[in-house]
């Protein structure tokens, strides 16, 4: 079950903040490392006791920064990651989408683990004359370890900056009609350009993936799992339904007829969700796969989990067991069927729809 989160109404007539939040990235070599200890530091990560936090994080961060700098220097962006670039940027979207309805949106970007902090976010837009929110998490599916972390760290600002400020909160977006389509749009090329080709089916795959989560945390209810599948099932169906003139062929094809998911970026000997990407590549390849079709879930951007984990690292061990043709699918990024679905979605949520049409004429 989800946390309850601030769900106000907003002024159409007043300037909003719209704070998009997530785990953020470093932003260069020299900032790997403290950004590690932040994320290890937090106890929905890693789930030790409070006074020891700080020295197993400090711990864990130092052991993992060297090859994890490593990973960032081969992606290019300077030793860093271009998260908050992206997501900069998804911000000015949506609010040049929200001002085509006579709404001034302030788009402002808040990380978890790496700046730009809640505060400053908040203080910024705040100076721009914001007196209102809306706070959505770049993370699709909802997670306490994520969403919820994340979503509270800038309540948390907010509570302290503007305490008096109108919020509402999007807590998670997992079948976003345009999300959907979006994602199904690489997939169904790729499919249709191995379908045209008269390639044999059965020599090739469709193969979902999102990133792992501790098996303790879904078991205590947590809804990341089955709002997962639910993104992936939406999505093979809009697969089918362009691809609706070669079922037959889709039937015949490992993920075709329905579909296969998997998981990446487990870290520690505890058990997470599986099965892993990794061992599933092999798996698909021990049984006749030649060519692969990777789609990533639970991204809004590219970042190291995309451009190292499943393009470098998972590519090259899908050559290196046969598999002859690897893709991937991309994050969402700029993708304007999902800026416009989620514009969409958040101002006729927040807003009366005869205020937004009043406020628009």
């Amino acid at each position: 079950m989800l946390p309850r989160f601030p769900q106000s109404r907003l002024d159409p007539a007043q300037p909003t903040g719209l704070i998009l939040c997530g785990m953020g990235g470093p932003d260069g070599p020299d900032s790997v490392r403290p950004f590690l200890q932040n994320l290890f530091s937090d106890p929905r990560i890693i789930p030790i006791p409070r006074l020891l936090a700080p020295i197993l994080s400090r711990l864990i961060a130092r052991r993992r920064a060297p090859a994890v700098r490593k990973r960032y220097a081969r992606i290019g962006h300077g030793g860093g990651s271009p998260q908050l670039e992206t997501t900069l940027k998804q911000g000015v979207r949506l609010a040049e989408l929200a001002a085509t309805h006579g709404l001034l949106w302030h788009p402002g970007a808040a990380m978890r683990y790496w700046h730009p902090f809640p505060s400053k976010t908040v203080a910024d837009l705040k100076s721009l004359g914001c007196g209102q929110y809306v706070v959505v998490p770049t993370y699709p599916q909802f997670s306490d370890a994520t969403n919820a972390s994340t979503i509270d760290f800038v309540l948390d600002a907010l509570a302290r900056i503007q305490p008096d400020a109108a919020v509402h909160v999007l807590p998670s977006w997992e079948l976003l009609p345009g999300f959907i389509t979006a994602l199904a749009t690489a997939a169904t090329a790729t499919l249709r350009r191995w379908i045209e080709s008269e390639v044999d089916p059965a020599s090739c795959s469709l193969l979902f993936v999102a990133h792992s989560l501790p098996e303790k945390f879904v078991k205590a209810g947590d809804p990341y799992l089955s709002q997962s599948r639910a993104t992936v099932g939406a999505v093979h169906a809009a697969i089918r339904s362009e691809l609706a003139e070669s079922t037959n062929w889709l039937d015949r094809m490992p993920g075709g007829g329905g579909p296969l998911l998997a998981f990446q970026s487990r870290v520690g000997p505890i058990k997470w969700l599986g099965p892993d990407v990794q061992d599933e590549t092999r798996r698909l390849a021990k049984a006749g796969c030649r060519r692969l079709h990777v789609q990533p879930v639970s991204f809004t951007c590219e970042h190291i989990e995309t451009l190292h984990e499943l393009d470098i690292e998972l590519g090259k061990e899908a050559g290196l067991v046969g598999i002859e043709e690897f893709s991937r699918g991309s994050a969402l990024n700029l993708n304007e069927s999902w800026l416009s679905s989620l514009a969409e979605h958040l101002i006729l949520s927040i807003h009366p729809k005869s205020e937004v049409d009043h406020a628009s004429n």
